[in-house]
């Protein structure tokens, strides 16, 4: 098992490791999975390079994506991250999970423990999170999560709905 990041009530969010890949392809290759994605479904040699990718950013800015294990299955269901938002010195969270666990509160378990990771260990002061606005189960997760809506915004060659969250007592 690999290093976990953090735990919460159900929910593990650990480092990836080597067989992971493997594990998470069909996943990725789902188009309701990947409906928001921009880009679409992953080829598993895509999943394969994006993992790479975020162990190497992992180490080199200290947080990246993680996959999400439900503790009572010891299963990987998605991933949850925190990472720059497209081009911009925001943080964003962000969150795909398979669809059989749609509608548990993963998502929000998930993207509120990945928040609180920020604010506490890693001392960021604010995190945003960006959805198109028919990705209303997405939108739901923000406002169930306590995020503050602020407008729409221009991401991924798209309008975005944005919402932030705030560390306590940040200017």
């Amino acid at each position: 098992m690999s290093c976990v990041v953090l735990e919460s009530e159900r929910l593990l969010l650990r480092k990836w490791n080597d067989e992971d890949a493997a594990a998470v392809e069909d996943i990725y290759l789902k188009p309701e999975v990947m409906e928001f994605i921009p880009g679409g479904v992953w080829s598993p040699e895509r999943t394969a390079r994006v993992i790479a990718r975020m162990r190497e950013l992992d180490v080199e800015q200290g947080f990246g994506f993680y996959p999400v294990v439900v503790k009572s299955l010891g299963k990987i269901i998605g991933h949850c991250r925190l990472g720059f938002l497209e081009q911009t010195p925001e943080i964003e969270v962000a969150y795909v999970l398979d669809s059989p666990y749609w509608g548990q509160g993963y998502a929000s378990e998930a993207a509120r423990a990945m928040i609180d990771h920020g604010f506490l260990r890693l001392n960021i002061l604010r995190i945003v999170a960006v959805a198109f606005p028919e990705n209303v189960r997405s939108i739901g997760v923000m406002r169930s999560i306590g995020m503050t809506p602020l407008g729409t915004a221009h991401h991924f060659g798209a309008t975005l709905v944005k919402y932030e969250a705030s560390k306590a007592g940040a200017a």
